[in-house]
């Protein structure tokens, strides 16, 4: 028997038409395909979870620092089927048992791996196994993949990597939470102090952040508002310091700050009364033609960035949104990508996503300009007028490629709700922009001279828009900071001023020259979006130049990956952690539950708060991934590392500090792993200041998940209040968790 072993439902469904399996049992599809039994089951996320702490020692019940550290020997660690899906696991182990060969057809990242890997694995799997790897979820693109299956060592290096990482947040939550907790945590009355990889160093960028602002003096300083007379038009010119003045030699001692700015008045007043007035000339005239090329495809960060940057949307939104397009709607590839390139392999399917675009009825309810776009760029393309676009670059290309339309022939555009309009807009937009040529423009540079005196200005004038047509002019609201990830809005850089006809020589003659008074700016609070960018690209949050350019010369240096990032966002501020500012509500402050904590941290247990050791943990598990590095020595370097930051944190606990944090707030549903690891449910602390469960609604097992409408409830213990369950959807995806009624 050949069985198919899917995610979710969904999958299964999509895929067992393409392998002849169409009769529906209990638990999985089935037919027949060249005389052999076909199956097609499924998991529902993980079938499967680490145990708990006791379950390896009797003692380790109870929350005690004699007891810490401990992490299992890599031969030791211990799984068990979940409660809430022990039904369906059963379906799976009974058909893993008559398999004679079987396909992972899971979702194609690390967590898809691991979650067929340890059912296999547990269930005494050790026949032959292959992989089918989808990117999409039309027909087309599921054919592609059938016709060329992988063989299944080929990706068992994703399923080390993640495994590395689940026993690694074990090891680090249980430890750390209760080290800190019992040694930190006001006796531990409900005041459980959770620590997470990903989760602490996020937080401590929003609370030192926050600690900027609100220690932030503002300073003054100055510039010169000039403007000139240039042929009958009033030209604003920037005025370029002197070298004397650069150097701050006499008379300029003490004039400028450490960023370049002017700080003493008198020399900015003394340049303007000089030059008020007067006519200089135009010393230089420079023209050149200069291009853009157009930015990249989207990952999912830039994707998220992007859409909270232009809609306001939360990165979580933003996910789940892009999942429903590639899973619902089939209108895109596969969401959770860290990568903005395509293979070049791929530049033969071109044709065939543009024939799907200008196959949709009703396009422009996305876009009124989209139609005309999908048209332009298809004549572009088929001119020959433009060369291969960068994108196309198998170097480039990670375990998926970029985001991108599918080749789904009649995409029903009236069915999706408005967010999914407006990613599907972009995502779009994005792709075609690639077959539009480059934005080319003419660069004029003039330089005027006038007593002695330098001022410039530069405009630009296009001349062939490219690219840049599927981005039209902007208020400047909407074309705001640009995506830390890649050339994300080079829309945004698009403020050309209009220079009049000029030519060196010619007079230019001053008709405003006065002080403009400035002062300094603490930094933004984060948004969401900017957060997430910021965790894309922590070297930038990092003020130690040794890790800095450490993390800087990483390809992938980020905190976290891009299929996490919005669920640690999210468990922050489920946790009470994160909350919107009073001021401002788009932008995020840290609670005083955070700022507490973070302080402790910095104090007892510092690189837990550090960014480069969640960066250099992803690195370790990219190499785990290319068999560089096994997972044995990674699980023994996160070994040391626990025992060393625990035997921290008991000298610190005898030194008498304390900490009273906020009491723990619930934890939502399927986020868990970001926040407490599998310790916390069992931890022998009282907890009479935690808020109880409120019963919310009637909804029981089995019903269709109110959030997603597609997956169906489940049971699933509360890792907050021992005892008490939860109705969780059954899709990871999907997140939703509710308290049953009664």
């Amino acid at each position: 028997m050949k069985l198919y072993l899917c995610e979710k439902p969904s999958q299964a469904s999509d895929i067992s038409p393409h392998v002849g399996a169409r009769r529906r049992g209990d638990g999985f599809f089935e037919g027949e395909l060249n005389g052999e039994r076909v199956v097609v089951t499924f998991a529902v996320g993980h079938l499967l979870e680490l145990v708990y702490p006791d379950a390896y020692k009797p003692e380790l019940k109870q929350w005690s620092l004699d007891s810490l550290p401990f992490v299992p020997a890599h031969t030791e660690w211990k799984m068990e089927a979940k409660s809430g899906t022990l039904k369906q696991f059963k379906v799976v182990q009974g058909l893993l048992k008559q398999a004679s060969n079987v396909v992972i057809a899971t979702d194609a990242d690390r967590e898809g791996e691991v979650i067929a890997r340890e059912v296999m694995d547990y269930c005494g799997y050790r026949g032959p196994a292959q992989r089918l790897w989808i990117t999409a979820l039309d027909d087309a693109s599921i054919k592609k993949a059938l016709g060329k299956l992988l063989p299944g060592e080929k990706t068992l290096g994703m399923a080390h990597a993640g495994m590395g990482r689940g026993r690694a947040d074990w090891a680090m939550g249980l430890n750390l939470t209760r080290a800190l907790t019992v040694g930190f945590g006001a006796g531990g009355k409900g005041n459980v102090l959770n620590c997470g990889r990903v989760q602490t160093p996020t937080m401590a960028l929003v609370v030192r952040r926050e600690r900027a602002i609100l220690n932030f003096k503002p300073s003054p300083y100055y510039e010169l508002a000039a403007s000139f007379d240039l042929s009958g038009t009033l030209v604003p010119m920037k005025w370029q310091q002197p070298i004397a003045l650069k150097q701050q030699l006499a008379p300029y001692e003490g004039a400028l700050d450490a960023s370049g700015r002017v700080v003493r008045r008198d020399v900015v007043e003394t340049v303007a009364k000089r030059v008020h007035g007067h006519t200089g000339r135009v010393s230089a005239v420079v023209q050149t033609a200069e291009r853009q090329v157009a930015p990249l495809l989207y990952a999912l960060s830039a994707l998220q960035v992007d859409c909270s940057k232009r809609f306001g949307m939360k990165p979580a939104k933003t996910l789940e949104i892009a999942q429903a397009l590639y899973e619902k709607h089939k209108a895109a590839t596969y969401p959770r990508t860290d990568c903005e390139y395509l293979p070049v392999s791929m530049a033969a399917e071109v044709p065939a996503v543009f024939k799907a675009l200008a196959s949709i009825d009703g396009l422009a309810t996305c876009a009124a300009d989209l139609p005309a776009l999908v048209s332009q760029s298809s004549k572009t393309l088929a001119s020959g007028s433009v060369s291969q676009s960068r994108v196309f670059n198998d170097k480039k290309v990670t375990a998926h490629h970029a985001i991108i339309p599918t080749m789904k022939q009649g995409v029903n555009v009236a069915v999706m709700s408005a967010p999914e309009r407006q990613v599907y807009d972009l995502i779009v937009r994005r792709y075609l922009a690639q077959f539009l040529g480059n934005y080319e423009f003419q660069q004029t540079d003039v330089t005027v001279v006038c007593e002695s005196e330098t001022f410039t200005a530069r405009g630009a004038v296009p001349t062939n828009p490219g690219w840049k047509l599927c981005y039209p002019p902007k208020p400047a609201a909407s074309t705001a900071a640009a995506s830390a990830k890649s050339e994300d809005d080079e829309e945004a850089k698009t403020d050309e001023v209009h220079l009049p006809s000029v030519r060196e020589g010619m007079q230019a003659h001053n008709k405003q020259a006065s002080v403009r008074e400035c002062k300094t700016k603490a930094p933004p609070r984060y948004t969401e979006g900017t957060l997430l960018a910021a965790m894309d690209s922590i070297d930038k949050e990092i003020d130690d130049p040794r890790f800095k350019a450490v993390m800087k010369n990483k390809e992938k240096a980020g905190i976290g990956t891009d299929a996490t990032r919005a669920s640690i966002i999210e468990g922050l501020g489920s946790n009470g952690f994160i909350e919107p500012c009073p001021t401002a509500k788009k932008f995020i402050s840290p609670t005083q539950k955070a700022n507490e904590f973070i302080g402790l941290l910095e104090q007892v247990a510092p690189t837990v708060v550090d960014p480069v050791l969640t960066a250099v943990w992803e690195e370790m598990l990219s190499q785990v991934q290319d068999g560089a590095l096994s997972l044995e020595q990674f699980e023994k370097a996160v070994s040391v590392w626990v025992a060393k930051v625990v035997a921290d944190i008991k000298i610190k606990a005898k030194e008498g500090i304390k900490i009273a944090a906020a009491p723990e707030k619930p934890v939502r549903g399927r986020s868990a792993t970001t926040t407490v690891n599998a310790a916390a449910p069992k931890a022998a602390v009282t907890t009479t200041n935690k808020p109880q469960p409120i019963s919310t609604v009637h909804r029981t097992v089995g019903q269709t998940c109110p959030k997603c409408q597609q997956s169906k409830l489940t049971q699933t213990a509360s890792r907050n209040y021992p005892g008490k369950y939860l109705l969780t959807c059954t899709s990871r995806e999907c997140g939703h968790w509710e308290w049953p009624k009664g």
